[in-house]
């Protein structure tokens, strides 16, 4: 059953906009001011409560005190949707609420920092010493920023959006730390703080946003700081064309969906943007290890590539996302795009509240919704599929 993507979409957005874009995330355990007085600024006890918050099947987070905000990244994504649905619709008002939503992330950067750059909107603890507090900048949350004034201003022609996402390369190439550097390749760091490990994804993520960039500034080094960035991932690869979380994979071992997702987009729009094809084989391998150890034939995501449960609101966006891009070039994949929207919405999209939820367990489903991880995905996922993929 093909769904109302469109209508769906639209009605997700507009949710989410009779709420300001304001909502509970994934990881803003500690935004309560009972766990973070509770967490006596010990790193152990604030992740373990971020993991609690996170994977109960119930959201304690009102009870808790924690207080709906807007997440930057989310905002980002949510402003792509509304581009996408613009370029496929022509309505204006698309376009409008996206350039309000871009004009929002540009005014609400990272304060004191020299360069334009984006964090969260909550106390990030992951397994110590890696900790973001808000406020403080890191790689993932500025290129999904970056991406979005490329995007915008792809379509609008508004140079005061190009001109935010060349800072935030800059911000990259030149702001963050350089964890591993040799002739052919380099790694730099997810945040500016202490890290014990290279996040592998994120090498891609900014490979590819970079090299987007030069497209437009014609800086050789940012072609060359993304070559270096992706080679140092693909270099990493598994046996069965795949990727860790991290290098080295003791402490992350296992190769979940979405990372593993934004990989594969990474080194195809490498490819677009220069024509160089030194990834592409690369690329066609681990899609097709991505489709066949990632996904259910139903279209439900995998949680890793050896768990299925639980089917994650996150993983299946990203495999639309991911399948609809390869369609461009094999359009056998968009059939595996429309079979993943049609399970989200079958199964995870909740319509009297025009919203999706979060999860869906072996015996339990995560019956709430998270405003970014749930709903900002979905919606860019689904406006891209209608753009791209109908």
């Amino acid at each position: 059953m093909i769904h109302n993507y469109l209508g769906i979409t639209a009605d997700t957005l507009a949710s989410a906009k009779c709420c300001n874009y304001a909502g509970y995330d994934k990881f803003d355990a500690l935004n309560s001011p009972l766990l973070e007085r509770l967490s006596l600024g010990n790193a152990w006890i604030r992740f373990f409560i971020t993991q609690a918050v996170c994977r109960v099947p119930i959201n304690v987070r009102p009870l808790l005190l924690v207080k709906a905000s807007r997440n930057p990244k989310g905002i980002a994504l949510f402003s792509r949707a509304y581009l996408w649905l613009y370029q496929k619709t022509g309505d204006t008002s698309y376009l409008e609420e996206s350039t309000t939503l871009l004009k929002w992330l540009n005014t609400h950067r990272c304060i004191g920092y020299q360069r334009a750059c984006w964090g969260y909107n909550h106390i990030w603890q992951s397994i110590p010493p890696f900790v973001q507090f808000p406020g403080t900048p890191n790689l993932v949350t500025t290129v999904f920023a970056g991406e979005s004034f490329l995007h915008g201003y792809r379509v609008s022609g508004r140079l005061e959006f190009l001109d935010a996402a060349h800072e935030s390369a800059l911000f990259i190439t030149q702001d963050l730390p350089v964890l591993a550097d040799a002739c052919d390749e380099r790694a730099i760091g997810y945040i500016l703080g202490p890290q014990s490990h290279i996040v592998l994804n994120v090498q891609v993520l900014a490979g590819a946003f970079l090299v987007k960039v030069w497209k437009h500034t014609h800086e050789k080094e940012l072609l060359d700081t993304a070559v270096k960035l992706l080679t140092f991932t693909v270099n990493r690869r598994t046996s069965f064309d795949s990727w860790d979380y991290s290098f080295p994979a003791e402490k992350y071992h296992g190769v979940d969906n979405y990372h593993t997702g934004g990989i594969v987009d990474g080194l195809l729009e490498y490819f677009e943007e220069t024509g160089d094809d030194r990834f592409l084989d690369i690329y066609w391998k681990a899609v097709d290890y991505y489709r066949k150890a990632l996904f259910e034939s139903n279209g439900a995501p995998r949680w890793m590539n050896n768990q299925k449960y639980p089917h994650d609101v996150h993983g299946a966006a990203q495999g639309i996302i991911s399948f609809v891009k390869a369609a461009k070039h094999k359009p056998e994949y968009l059939s595996l795009a429309h079979t993943i929207a049609d399970w989200s919405i079958a199964n995870l999209y909740r319509p009297k509240t025009r919203d999706f939820m979060y999860r869906q367990g072996r015996f339990l489903n995560w019956n709430f919704s998270l405003m970014r991880w749930c709903n900002a995905w979905m919606a860019r996922a689904l406006a891209e599929l209608i753009n791209d993929g109908q």
